[in-house]
């Protein structure tokens, strides 16, 4: 309960009353030591398994804030569970256990080794990613301006470079899937917001499909850009980001499609809106453009139909 409310995982110790008491017999001290130790492997397991790409495989379409965030958890829970491991009350617990040549201590001494490997990678990965802060908060700043989005591409970037050299877990493929999944799901939201299926077809309906046009030239415009900027970076890695496009992008792909398609339909619309206005001369010129008028009328009907 200690640790739910906490938010960390707390490792519960047995009794003291019935281990400090010399009327308990060692072989059923033991039995509650093991008990201890069976519980605490659970919560440790638990808590050594988790991974980033968790909250991508549930569908959450997380931003690269929640990257920042899992390793900061991961990394002072490990802490936490790490100064429980040294305390005198675990000490002497598992001090007991081998001198009852217990088999449960080999397989814990093994866990506590990788419970610290992992407590390393987690305090070292956290410690990078904080230099991105700033600018995953401005890139998921609801308040600001979709048009100037593109000016974070490149000192992102850049920093996940500079991240990429320097540390000493987080470079590899893995981790910068992850981390560039969620710059592009922060990037396809903030575009939603500005360039909404709502807003295109309202001011398709407003008569105004070239400004729905413009904005969505605009969003696949700033949407390439960062991709644009991934690859300029990948060729500064030189051959070490050896990851398939279609692992990095396959969303934020499948989103410019959409847009594109979309783009097209508002691209015709506008080609379309011209013939309201044509007047054709010659002997046949009224019946030409009352056919083309007619046929504007039908193609506008449609449109508003969709």
């Amino acid at each position: 309960m200690l640790g739910l409310i906490k938010g960390r995982t707390m490792l519960p110790m047995p009794s003291s009353k019935l281990t400090n008491t010399s009327t308990t017999p060692d072989k059923d001290k033991a039995h509650i030591f093991e008990s201890s130790i069976i519980t605490w492997t659970k919560q440790i397991k638990n808590v050594l398994k988790l991974e980033p790409e968790m909250a991508l495989k549930q569908g959450n379409d997380p931003g690269p804030s929640t990257e920042l965030t899992f390793w900061s958890n991961k990394s002072e829970n490990l802490n936490s569970i790490w100064e429980q491991l040294q305390s005198i009350e675990v000490k002497n617990i598992l001090n007991f256990l081998e001198k009852n040549k217990s088999t449960y201590t080999g397989p814990f001494n093994k866990l506590q080794r990788d419970v610290s490997m992992a407590r390393i990678e987690a305090n070292d990965n956290s410690r990078f990613l904080k230099t991105l802060k700033d600018l995953f908060e401005h890139l998921e700043d609801s308040g600001r301006d979709f048009m100037t989005t593109h000016d974070l591409f490149i000192p992102i970037m850049h920093t996940i470079l500079l991240i990429w050299n320097k540390s000493k877990y987080y470079k590899s493929p893995p981790r910068l899937v992850v981390l560039i999944r969620e710059i592009c799901n922060a990037i396809i939201s903030k575009a939603r917001e500005f360039a909404s299926g709502e807003t295109i077809f309202s001011l398709i309906k407003s008569e105004e499909p070239q400004e729905a046009y413009q904005k969505l030239q605009n969003t696949i415009d700033i949407c390439t850009k960062f991709k644009d900027a991934y690859f300029e970076y990948k060729s500064k890695a030189e051959g070490q980001w050896k990851l398939t496009t279609n692992a990095l992008f396959v969303k934020l792909d499948s989103f410019l499609e959409r847009a594109h398609d979309i783009l097209h339909l508002t691209k015709t619309i506008v080609e379309f809106n011209k013939l309201e206005k044509i007047e054709l001369g010659g002997t046949k010129g009224k019946t030409l453009t009352e056919s083309v008028k007619q046929i504007f009328n039908e193609f506008k009907a449609a449109v508003e139909a969709f």
